[in-house]
């Protein structure tokens, strides 16, 4: 079965790419779109990826990502993703946030001292950066994993987050499910359903081809301006994915049909409300003290 899901260990290693970016992507079967900073882009094979990227995969698209550090990620069709780093209060931290699809990353030949290693996150689960082969799907509803090298951890984040996740270790060969608020359920046999609906480019060993695009800068084409339903998922995240976005993409606030579909769904991003409305948020001038006025005097008696 470990075959099946992922036919061969990555042999080279990965050619390191600058610190400017994240990695880069060197295989792209079919259209895929890059947001980056108030737009978006046509994505590209040489593409290096920055820091806040979302790269969106369309139906029936694979892309292969080589990582800084040293490990690859592929992406099946229907996949959004966001790739992003932090200093963090103590080490540097990289991590890719999942809204929906097919994610597989093989870190097993991972370099800690070339970069630090990216952890996987989505609204219902964190799995930190570790030596690991895995395919993992995701959906608003459900997370599937298998684990085809190594052990891992999944914190299950809870619901409204007012509780601090908890721990299920993962190890090669097993396979996890969940479907929150729910506890997860980790068995020794992957469900069929999920082998048959993986990703086909997911079971072949593919060629690292990172090298290729070392000294070249690969320019995308700009694509079409998106529009709120585009990015609805990403605007509705966890806040600490959507808030850097706010600041991103504040600019579309003056867009009358985006202004209207951040108004209409407020509830869901509040921090939107000082963007939309910054009168309601304006110090309020007190009211200047009036004069006090001089009582009437009441009229003198007349003379007789």
């Amino acid at each position: 079965m470990r075959a099946l899901i992922l036919a061969a260990a990555i042999a080279a290693p990965c050619i390191a790419v600058g610190a400017d970016g994240l990695g880069a992507i060197t295989i792209l079967e079919g259209p895929a779109l890059i947001y980056r900073a108030s737009g978006r882009l046509h994505a590209a094979e040489g593409l290096r990826l920055a820091a806040g990227d979302i790269v969106e995969t369309a139906a029936g698209t694979f892309v292969q990502l080589e990582l800084t550090d040293h490990s690859v990620a592929q992406l099946g069709p229907a996949t959004r993703v966001m790739l992003n780093a932090s200093a963090g209060r103590q080490k540097p931290e990289r991590w890719f946030h999942i809204v929906t699809g097919w994610v597989k990353l093989n870190a097993v030949k991972r370099d800690p001292a070339a970069a630090p290693g990216f952890d996987l996150r989505a609204a219902a689960f964190e799995i930190p950066s570790t030596p690991t082969a895995l395919v993992l799907r995701s959906t608003p509803t459900q997370v599937e994993l298998f684990v085809e090298a190594g052990d891992l951890r999944v914190a299950e984040r809870q619901p409204g987050g007012r509780n601090p996740p908890l721990a299920v270790s993962v190890k090669a060969g097993e396979f996890y499910q969940r479907k929150p608020p729910a506890r997860g359920v980790v068995a020794g046999a992957v469900a069929p359903a999920f082998v048959s609906e993986m990703p086909r480019a997911f079971r072949d060993s593919l060629p690292l081809r990172l090298d290729r695009f070392r000294d070249s800068q690969v320019q995308p084409r700009d694509a079409p301006d998106f529009a709120y339903a585009d990015v609805a998922a990403w605007l509705q995240a966890e806040p600490a994915v959507r808030r850097p976005l706010m600041q991103r993409w504040r600019g579309k606030a003056r867009e009358p049909a985006f202004r209207a579909a951040l108004v209409a769904n407020l509830a869901a991003h509040p921090e939107w409300d000082p963007i939309l409305f910054p009168e309601k948020y304006k110090p309020k001038v007190p009211v200047a003290a009036r004069p006090a006025t001089a009582a009437p005097r009441a009229p003198s008696a007349a003379a007789p």
